[in-house]
This record gives C-alpha cells, sequence and structure tokens, in this order.
C-alpha cells in the first residue's frame, strides 16, 4: 500500500498552531463562562433589600439554602438583575434561560408546567392565609360578615395576573382587576372595589407605605385558601432546582427557616395573627 506523507512548511506549521490556539482559548474561555454561572445565581431586581419589605425574606431564604449547600455543590453567590421587570416578563425570562435564575411565586398549573418548581413552600402555614384591606369608613359592613355567602356581597380588587384572582373566581367572589399593583391603592380609596386580599405577611408594609390614607386592615375575617409559595428555576436547570431543594429541607430542620421568618417583624406578626383565635375562618376552594 502506498503511503503519503503530508510535509508543512515552516509558514503553513504556524498558522496550523495558530488556529488550533484560537479554537483552545475558545473553548476555556467557553469552559471558564460555564463554570461563572455554575457560581453565581442571578434574582429579579430589587430596589430595596431590606427587612421592611417582603422579597427581603425570599431573598435572604435563597441566600441560606444556598449557604447550606455549599459544602456539596460549592460556594454561589447572588446577583440581581440589572433592570425592574413585572412577574410576567420573570417568568418568560426563565423559560426562556435568559437573564434570571430565580424567581418566587404561588404555584399554579401552567407554571409548573412551564418552569421547574422546587416543591418547597416557602411560607409554611402563612400562604394559607390571608386578611383584608378596607376602607375604615366600612369597618361596621365587614363586621357583620359570618361567612363566604356574606363576603360575595362585596367586590375584591385584585390584580389580573395573581393566583389569588384565579381562586376568587373558582369561588364566584365579584372582582375588579388591575394590570399594576401600585394603583390598586388609589382604586380602593376611589371606591372601585371593596377590599383587597392580602398576605398576612405583606399588608402591615403596605399600610405603612399609605400613613395618611383611608384604610385599615380589617379586624374580623382570615381567609383560608391553599396557595404555597415556590421557588422556580428554568427548565433545563434540575441541578440548581435540587440543591435548593436540599438546601431548604436542611433550613427546615435545623430551625434555620423558622429562624428567618420570626426575625422578619411583618412575618412574626402576620404568624401571630394566624395563631389567634378571635377571627372568624372563611375557607375558599383552592384553583387547581
Amino acid at each position: 500500500m502506498q503511503r503519503f506523507m503530508v510535509t508543512l512548511s515552516g509558514i503553513e506549521y504556524r498558522f496550523c498552531t495558530y488556529v488550533i490556539s484560537i479554537f483552545a482559548l475558545l473553548w476555556l474561555s467557553t469552559q471558564s463562562q460555564a463554570q461563572t454561572a455554575r457560581n453565581t445565581v442571578s434574582i429579579p431586581f430589587s430596589a430595596h433589600h431590606s427587612p421592611a419589605y417582603s422579597n427581603y425574606y425570599y431573598e435572604e431564604l435563597l441566600r441560606l439554602a444556598l449557604a447550606k449547600t455549599e459544602d456539596r455543590y460549592g460556594k454561589t453567590a447572588i446577583t440581581f438583575y440589572p433592570f425592574a421587570t413585572g412577574r410576567e416578563r420573570q417568568r418568560a425570562m426563565l423559560k426562556n434561560n435568559s437573564g434570571l435564575d430565580v424567581i418566587w411565586s404561588p404555584t399554579s398549573k401552567i407554571r409548573e408546567q412551564q418552569l421547574l418548581a422546587v416543591k418547597f413552600n416557602l411560607l409554611p402555614i402563612l400562604s394559607d392565609y390571608k386578611i383584608l384591606l378596607i376602607r375604615k369608613e366600612d369597618k361596621a359592613k365587614f363586621s357583620a360578615i359570618n361567612k363566604l355567602a356574606d363576603l360575595r356581597n362585596f367586590r375584591a380588587g385584585t390584580g389580573s395576573h395573581w393566583q389569588d384572582t384565579h381562586i376568587l373566581e373558582k369561588n364566584n367572589m365579584p372582582t375588579v382587576k388591575s394590570w399594576n399593583y401600585d394603583p390598586m391603592f388609589r382604586m380602593l380609596e376611589a371606591k372601585r372595589f371593596d377590599y383587597m386580599i392580602r398576605g398576612t405577611e405583606e399588608i402591615w408594609s403596605e399600610l405603612e407605605l399609605h400613613p395618611n390614607s383611608p384604610f385599615m386592615i380589617e379586624e374580623k375575617l382570615l381567609i383560608h385558601y391553599k396557595l404555597p409559595v415556590y421557588f422556580f428555576v428554568s427548565p433545563n436547570n434540575s441541578e440548581l432546582a435540587t440543591r435548593l431543594k436540599i438546601g431548604l429541607e436542611i433550613a427546615e430542620k435545623d430551625g434555620s427557616l423558622n429562624q428567618l421568618l420570626l426575625s422578619l417583624p411583618a412575618f412574626k406578626k402576620g404568624y401571630a395573627e394566624v395563631q389567634k383565635n378571635n377571627r372568624t375562618l372563611i375557607t375558599m376552594e383552592s384553583a387547581d
């Protein structure tokens, strides 16, 4: 069999060496970027990383879950997306793996179909109970409510994309929807609707942000329905989902999760409110 030998000139040899070096550098750069990506987790923009705001709890809980699993997965830093984005946009970014690694949200069937849910309730007990923000002038009207049918005589203000909205509609509650959160307080004051259904941990800070408003926390009713809050990650990031589940379970078992929750004044107030026995419990059917 005839054998062929290709002999490269000095110029050709140097050119081939140059091309191989370029490809090697590109490969190393890709590996470095991948390693960097594994060492950081991007979450939604936060204007106020402060215990006075409910997002602080989820940000710190994520940090806690990552810290609890460092020995297995390595140290991971949290970075904030540089721009404010709406909840629907955040879910789209996560689904497309385009700028966000983790978000937190009440769950729903469609969210669990489109994203990868870390099935660990981030708000044990608190997620299942709500209280109402009303106008002070309506205090007596709400004090006369004793059952779900009575509450149907009033209109709830709710967000167009909130999972709570689906629950209210499933229970045949009259609703007035808003695309944006901030205008809802002006709408309540203008009597576009009669109440806002709020988490027991979030209503306190909302009232503080409107100190001269005609609002009050309704004192009689406690609304109950199942709506767990989960971390969600991209569908192709199962390793991160597994890590967060492990970290949250460790934090629950060693008590550090509960310690974090009760360290925040609004969350501690909400927990105490749920434990009271002087409120009338009104149960709604949860959404599918």
